[in-house]
């Protein structure tokens, strides 16, 4: 049975944070490099992510200006239906045609979620070479009251990044997706009404779907940024610690975000926004990690999050800038810090004194 609290080292290993560090970013550099060759293919003028996503979700603008760079593609290369549950589900309209093809066409564009990976990886092989091991490295479930702790953080920030966009922006929810060209809101290739559908989004793809598959790729980034490098980083105190491991989670995702990804064409001042979003969200985690010695804790958090934040943006992104609007523009980052702030008068600064133990040497 693992120790119930986190044992750190009495020093930082640095040869271990800089090998760490540097591993996973070539290897995820690699990979960018790559998504954004095959991006180019798809729109040059574009960024690499940003125009397939703008197709997958269907954007009326995006399926035009589509079809305009690639007048090889006809109606008769448009799939008509795709398999569903049950049976085929009938695409009737050309942005679902569209959208379908160009995710079967252009299929190495969504190599890029192959990097979630990565830090877990390195962390294997670094534990490995380094003959580290594997105790204590966070593999148990810990306590319920974790995850309701978490969950009802992150609830709030999702429910309150709404109600903040709804009273800045003065308009109401899309609940029906008429923005994106929806037309019906549909579940499973049936029509839906607006509580069965959104009950569906929050609860069996947010709450719930987050934790089958997609709880591997969660544990890819968990593993590394938590289990390895904020452990390793300990030593130096929670706060230098957390901003330290935070700066560098959102480091890492800045090659992605300048391919298009969350901020659309705003991508250096994307890229910069993040860092500190992740720096803010991170001392969430981090200290739940620590809290719970359990990475399993986080990486169902970081599902829940994944899971949850899209809907918001169906139903307000719809009124600002990807940089203004929250949940990750400013007003966001703004409610973050606020909720980060109240959780730290709650956890009395986020001590840990509690749940660390220096290791003996």
């Amino acid at each position: 049975m693992s120790n119930k609290k986190l044992i750190i080292d009495q020093k930082v290993s640095w040869k271990r944070i800089i090998w760490f560090v540097g591993l996973t970013y070539l290897v995820s550099l690699l990979l960018c490099g790559f998504v954004c060759q095959q991006g180019k293919k798809l729109d040059p003028e574009y960024p690499a992510i940003k125009h397939f996503m703008d197709i997958a979700q269907k954007d009326p603008s995006a399926v035009t200006r589509y079809l305009e760079m690639h007048p090889e593609v006809t109606t008769e290369d448009l799939p008509t239906v795709v398999p569903g549950v049950g049976g085929v589900i009938e695409l009737t309209s050309l942005e679902e045609q569209v959208a379908v093809y160009v995710s079967q066409k252009h299929l190495p564009i969504q190599a890029f979620g192959i990097m979630m990976l990565f830090p877990a990886l390195i962390a294997i092989i670094l534990r490995i070479i380094f003959r580290d091991g594997f105790k204590n490295s966070g593999f148990r479930f810990g306590k319920a009251q974790n995850y309701f702790i978490t969950l009802t953080f992150i609830v709030g920030f999702v429910v309150l990044s709404i109600v903040l966009n709804v009273l800045i922006f003065k308009k109401s929810p899309d609940w029906l997706l008429k923005e994106i060209g929806m037309g019906e809101l549909m579940l499973l290739g049936k029509p839906a009404s607006p509580v069965l559908f959104w009950t569906f989004q929050f609860v069996i793809i947010g709450l719930i779907g987050n934790l089958t598959f997609p709880i591997i790729m969660m544990l890819g980034e968990e593993y590394g940024w938590r289990s390895y490098l904020l452990k390793n980083l300990l030593p130096m105190g929670f706060w230098k610690a957390n901003i330290l491991t935070g700066f560098i989670w959102g480091l890492w995702h800045a090659p992605v975000i300048l391919m298009g990804y969350n901020y659309g064409n705003y991508t250096l001042i994307g890229a910069l926004m993040f860092i500190i979003f992740c720096i803010l969200l991170g001392t969430l985690l981090n200290y739940m990690y620590i809290r719970g010695n359990s990475v399993i804790l986080t990486s169902v958090a970081h599902g829940w999050f994944n899971g949850m934040v899209p809907s918001v943006i169906l139903l307000t992104g719809f009124m600002g800038k990807e940089t203004l609007i929250a949940p990750l523009g400013i007003l966001g980052i703004g409610l973050m810090a606020v909720l980060v702030l109240i959780a730290g008068k709650m956890t009395n600064g986020f001590d840990i004194s509690n749940y660390i133990e220096t290791k003996e040497v």
